[in-house]
């Protein structure tokens, strides 16, 4: 079984990967989708965490083959995101508007204009990773608080073959040729500062593992453990934090969404813990309207706590 999945993973990264460049933008999406459903009719501990996942969400029917319905479904999300990692090296400022538009522009310009520096705050929802050559090949100078795709070598319960984890660092390869400036999540926020105090954009995920301080907010009508590292940078930096979310159309196209600012966050903990629960409350609501867009991140999160790492969840896990 190991063989078989090394000599998928090896034919993914070489030889498929260099189909979808050869590919256009419609037909590679396209392949990606069939792919996703193709994935979703064989049984696989994937589809199988993501259907798991979905008790997590509220108004999911509480019905197996439902919930197996919106993992294929959440499958054939995570195809088309993970095929536009591959295309990354190839995209250009041309390629990316066709691929992307930016819905509240109007909003990042009349946030940046204020010269207190944007904080794109958002999830692990949809092509969350879109949204960096979005706002670098429109001509904002961003910034992009996150954890390399090596870190999983070291942080993900189950071992993987060498193969499996050289892969992961030809993702971080294909993430480092994106136009944005990233600062590792578990090293130093000097750069984070620099660019929040320049007046330049800095995307951040809010509900990420990184960040020793942590505060329980509500979250699809439970209560989760979301970091107050964000929140706490804004406080201390007195930036605008704009909500955003990468939302993808059925034929594949995506449009990034900034939503209006939360209310400016003054320096402290109590502020950075109200204005986490405004950010969770945003987030909250867009993935009960696309739970397909999430299944991915909440059954890698629930993984992680099998495998040791804090849990997302720290109620009693009844679901509202």
């Amino acid at each position: 079984m190991r063989l078989l999945r090394d000599a998928l993973v090896w034919g993914y990264w070489h030889p498929f990967k260099h189909l979808v460049w050869a590919l256009p933008d419609g037909a590679a999406h396209a392949l990606a989708g069939a792919l996703g459903r193709l994935l979703g009719r064989v049984p696989n501990a994937r589809l199988a965490g993501m259907a798991e996942a979905a008790r997590c969400i509220p108004g999911v029917p509480d019905d197996p083959a439902a919930r197996l319905a919106l993992a294929r479904k959440a499958l054939v999300e995570f195809c088309r995101t993970d095929v536009e990692v591959l295309l990354f090296p190839k995209l250009t400022p041309a390629r990316t508007a066709a691929l992307v538009t930016i819905a509240g522009r109007e909003r990042l310009d009349a946030a940046l204009c204020t010269g207190r520096g944007v904080m794109l705050a958002f999830g692990h929802y949809g092509a969350n990773q879109m949204i960096m050559p979005a706002i670098g090949y429109a001509g904002y100078r961003m910034w992009q608080l996150s954890a390399p795709a090596t870190a999983l070598n070291e942080k993900l319960p189950e071992a993987r073959s060498a193969l499996v984890r050289r892969t992961r660092e030809l993702r971080w390869e294909h993430e480092q040729t994106l136009p944005v400036t990233h600062v590792n999540v578990f090293g130093g926020l000097k750069e984070a500062f620099s660019c929040l105090r320049g007046g330049h954009v800095l995307g951040v995920a809010v509900d990420g593992g990184g960040g020793g301080k942590r505060a329980a907010v509500p979250f699809l009508g439970r209560t989760a453990a979301f970091s107050l590292g964000p929140m706490e940078l804004a406080g201390r930096t007195g930036c605008v934090v704009l909500p955003c979310f990468m939302e993808r159309a059925s034929g594949g196209r995506l449009t990034l969404c900034i939503e209006e600012a939360l209310p400016d966050v003054a320096p402290g903990p109590e502020a950075a813990a109200r204005a986490t629960a405004r950010m969770a409350e945003r987030l909250s609501r867009a993935v009960e309207a696309n739970p397909s867009h999430y299944l991915y991140f909440l059954s890698f999160r629930l993984l992680m706590e099998k495998g040791g790492h804090e849990p997302f969840f720290v109620d009693d896990g009844a679901v509202a």
